[in-house]
């Protein structure tokens, strides 16, 4: 069954959810076990799952604070494969940063009706253009043509939404918000120009994973889950000062 869709900001708890769920898979499988499975301790799992002498010598484990995980034999994975966790820490932050890009084309929509409708468009909204074989699909298409050119700011505004802050600013100046960073720093009670710095550097960190597979010389760069977990925390609080700045918006 489907339900009604999800507000902004609810679909954006989900989706960041899914950020947190992977740093959380990252944390649990880091192995703080040296050595390999004491005999005694094969002996009695092994016992515990029904696997024959034979093989609980081959039997290993990883350990750490939150679980301990039985490698079998004859498996296709050892401890071995778990030694760099840095893949889902990325792409954690990966997931992160696709919540805020949907999250802010989603909170734009929902007042691209009354932008629209109003008795002057926002400028951003009026540069938009519309192309010839736009607008023929639009008169062939729609019977309400203002359905139409709705469809053409929602492909401007979720082909430029993004997590870099003069991308969020110019979105949500297409609807008429004005001086979103600013007024955010305020929401946040932090500094001015805290929000642009961070989230420029989110943004540097996301293309530098995205566009180069986060290389760096000859390797690839250090990423932990202790600054991942400070950049959903930035994100979060982004997009909580947002809801309120926004909330009694009107042109």
């Amino acid at each position: 069954m489907t339900g009604p869709k999800p507000r902004p900001y609810e679909a954006f708890d989900d989706n960041i959810g899914d950020a947190e769920v992977l740093l959380g898979y990252a944390v649990a499988f880091e192995n703080r076990r040296r050595r390999r499975m004491r005999q005694e301790l094969r002996e009695g799992i092994g016992t515990a799952l029904g696997i024959p002498k034979r093989q609980r010598g081959q039997l290993d484990c990883l350990q750490s604070e939150d679980l301990l995980m039985i490698f079998v034999p004859g498996g296709h994975l050892g401890r071995e494969n778990f030694n760099d966790l840095r893949p889902l820490v990325r792409q954690s932050l990966v997931a992160a940063c696709a919540a805020l890009e949907t999250y802010v084309a989603d909170k734009a929509m929902e007042f691209v009706g009354q932008a629209l409708r109003a008795e002057e468009i926002p400028r951003r909204m009026r540069d938009i253009s519309l192309t010839v074989g736009r607008w023929s699909e639009i008169e062939r298409t729609y019977e309400r043509r203002g359905w139409g050119v709705r469809a053409v700011v929602e492909d401007y505004i979720r082909e430029t939404s993004s997590t870099a802050p003069n991308q969020i600013a110019s979105v949500l100046s297409t609807v008429g918000v004005r001086e979103w960073l600013k007024n955010v720093d305020k929401a946040r009670r932090v500094s001015g120009g805290t929000t642009e710095r961070q989230l420029d550097e989110i943004t540097e960190r996301r293309n530098r994973i995205a566009h180069s597979a986060d290389r760096q010389g000859r390797g690839r760069a250090l990423i932990t889950p202790d600054e991942v977990r400070e950049h959903i925390r930035i994100i979060r609080a982004v997009v909580k000062a947002t809801e309120s700045v926004v909330a009694n918006h009107g042109l």
